[in-house]
């Protein structure tokens, strides 16, 4: 059934060409794709139009699987109804919320794409392509989104912070923070996650004190991933590797914590600590830890340049 459905999904018109390689992730919240889909009511493409009838019992069954996360009938169920209705924007939105949920980044931002085109004046459908176009690393693409969306609307909390990750992206943090900024002044921010985009803009720029705050003003709202990764990668700059450590822990098992203080002082050209510390992560795993091996080559070689 699955097969089947993904084949109909992606011969389904107005399929969008993908975008490249992907960068660092950007996380999407529950209530963010709760926003989008889980609401609303399917209708038909024709407004005022009653909805064949087929839609509405596909709809119906797709809605009743996904309650019951049955994920691949949903997105069955959902392809048929598209079939019958293939602009509505609802359904569509529903599909990449499901394919977004279970790491399908490509099938999402197909189907979001397509919700998008269906529907160009809905924002939280604008922004969530946005959001995935970000996780894939088309920076350019998300900006233009997150720009139409505040020509209408310029005090959208999600689409503010969304151009803030933008210039992130793009290493303007000086700018980046300024969207921040707008966007915890807007109404009903996602303060925890604008907190932590706040916070790493600021670690970028080497404001330790700055960064801590918001780092920690953002897990006091919720305890998020990447806050306690960037508050680990802070500490591990300010020395006090117990602590990072402690943070980490949080988000990773410890030969991955290790494999990320070794990351942290090999960006900042502290080889010899780089090299110490992805010794202890490889000496921490169970099984053979790729990453941190070549990690550790990488740091030999600098060490080997350096001495040279």
């Amino acid at each position: 059934m699955r097969d089947k459905a993904l084949t109909l999904l992606v011969t389904i018109p107005l399929i969008v060409q993908l975008a490249g390689c992907a960068s660092a992730p950007a996380q999407t919240t529950v209530q963010e794709r709760q926003a989008v889909t889980q609401p609303q009511k399917s209708k038909s493409a024709s407004p005022g139009a009653p909805a064949p009838k087929g839609f509405v019992e596909n709809v119906a069954l797709g809605d009743a699987a996904w309650q019951a996360q049955d994920l691949d009938r949903a997105i069955y169920y959902y392809v048929q109804a598209v079939g019958e209705s293939p602009h509505d924007a609802t359904t569509l939105a529903k599909m990449g919320d499901i394919e977004d949920s279970r790491g399908n980044a490509a099938l999402a931002e197909t189907a979001f794409a397509m919700a998008h085109s269906a529907d160009p004046k809905e924002p939280r459908i604008a922004e969530r392509l946005a959001r995935l176009y970000l996780q894939r690393g088309n920076v350019d693409g998300a900006a233009q989104i997150y720009v139409q969306v505040l020509a209408v609307d310029a005090h959208r909390a999600r689409a503010l912070d969304g151009m803030g990750e933008v210039y992130l992206a793009r290493s303007n943090y000086v700018q980046s923070i300024r969207y921040f900024d707008q966007a915890l002044a807007a109404e009903k921010p996602e303060r925890a996650a604008v907190l932590t985009h706040r916070g790493h803009a600021k670690l970028r720029l080497n404001d330790l004190t700055g960064a801590e705050a918001d780092l920690r003003a953002a897990l006091a709202v919720s305890p998020r991933e990447d806050s306690w990764r960037y508050l680990g990668d802070l500490q591990v700059l300010r020395g006090d590797t117990g602590a990072a450590l402690d943070s980490l822990l949080n988000v990773m098992d410890t030969a991955q914590a290790f494999n990320e203080m070794g990351v942290v002082f090999m960006s900042h050209k502290n080889y010899s600590a780089a090299r110490e510390y992805f010794g202890k992560a490889i000496k921490a795993s169970p099984v053979w830890f790729d990453e941190a091996q070549k990690n550790l080559a990488q740091a030999d070689e600098h060490l080997k340049k350096n001495s040279g």
